[in-house]
C-alpha cells in the first residue's frame, strides 16, 4: 500500500511540474507577444510622425520653389528694364 501511495505521489508531482512548466512557458510567450505589439505600435507612431514631417517639409519646399520662381521672374524683368534704360 505504501509503495502505491508513493508512486501516485510521484506521478502527481510530475504532472504538476509539467503543467507548471507549460503554464510558465505560455505566460512568457503571451508577455513577449504583448511587448512586441507595443513595440510595433511605437514604430508605427514613429513612422506616422516621420511621414507627417516629410509632408510638411514637402509643402515648405514647394512654397520656396514658387517664391524662387517669382524672384527669378522679377529679376529677369528688372534686368530687362535696366537693359532698356542703357
Amino acid at each position: 500500500m505504501m509503495a502505491d501511495d508513493t508512486f501516485l505521489f510521484a506521478i502527481f508531482w510530475m504532472v504538476v511540474g509539467v503543467v507548471s512548466i507549460v503554464a510558465v512557458t505560455m505566460i512568457g510567450k503571451t508577455v513577449q507577444a504583448k511587448a512586441k505589439m507595443a513595440e510595433d505600435g511605437a514604430y508605427r507612431a514613429l513612422a506616422e510622425r516621420a511621414v507627417a514631417a516629410l509632408e510638411e517639409q514637402t509643402g515648405i519646399i514647394n512654397t520656396l520653389r514658387a517664391d524662387l520662381t517669382a524672384a527669378r521672374t522679377t529679376l529677369a524683368n528688372v534686368e530687362k528694364i535696366l537693359k532698356q534704360v542703357e
